[in-house]
């Protein structure tokens, strides 16, 4: 019975644009997992990696709305939007005994996951499926969702997100500072490992990247 990822797309994208960027790797590991894609909450313009190859595939969405409102406001917008995609997903998959047992994310999806894992993490999201590994891609890293989990550390002991992790960071991407500096301070270093691809802010598509990558994410299944 193969399990199910959650998979959470980039700034002005969608759960159908990420299926076809996934394509490699969702068909290195068909025989062991589904994959479950919604959309974002908020309608925007095509993000990064989107044009001009989904110039005609909106419409578009993102995880984070970009208007005066509080970092805690945007993480209920997120928490909400998972929470009735998953709700939805329960009501209708194939097979009622599969599970969301791991997440797959890009850039602003990628950060959206961090804020997921960091609260499940903190024991407030009783709804949410136990994430119990998490690979992310280009992590897009705004300062206010760091600010909003050195908050919540400073309330208790520092804390590190110990899900197993895998962060896939191109060596060109604007990115690249921001996901090394986010990953340094909220994920644990003994459950984490990095992978470097030859790019930008995308996902890799050489056959050595996918290859690499796809086997990790089977490394990280087997620790469930």
């Amino acid at each position: 019975m193969p399990e199910t990822i959650l998979c959470i797309h980039g700034a002005g994208s969608s759960g159908a644009i990420f299926q076809t960027q996934l394509t490699k790797i969702r068909s290195a590991l068909q025989d062991d997992f589904e994959f479950f894609l919604p959309d974002g909450p908020h309608p925007s313009s095509p993000g990064p990696d989107v044009l001009p190859w989904f110039k005609d595939s909106g419409p578009y969405y993102s995880w984070f709305k970009e208007e005066d409102v509080t970092i805690q406001s945007r993480v209920e917008q997120i928490n909400d939007a998972i929470r009735d995609a998953i709700q939805r997903w329960e009501m209708t998959k194939k097979d009622p005994r599969t599970r969301i047992v791991g997440i797959v994310a890009f850039s602003e999806g990628a950060l959206s996951t961090t804020l997921l894992l960091w609260q499940q993490k903190m024991g407030t999201l009783p709804w949410l499926p136990v994430l119990q590994f998490a690979v992310l891609f280009c992590c897009y890293f705004r300062r206010e969702a760091a600010e909003y989990m050195r908050l919540d550390a400073n309330r208790g002991n520092k804390q590190t997100i110990d899900v197993p992790s895998l962060h896939v960071h191109g060596t060109r991407d604007f990115c690249l500072a921001g996901a090394r500096r986010l990953l340094a301070n909220y994920f644990s270093s003994t459950n984490s490992r990095v992978i470097e691809f030859d790019g930008m802010h995308h996902l890799p598509t050489k056959p050595e990247d996918i290859e690499e990558i796809t086997q990790h994410i089977l490394y990280l299944s087997h620790l469930l």
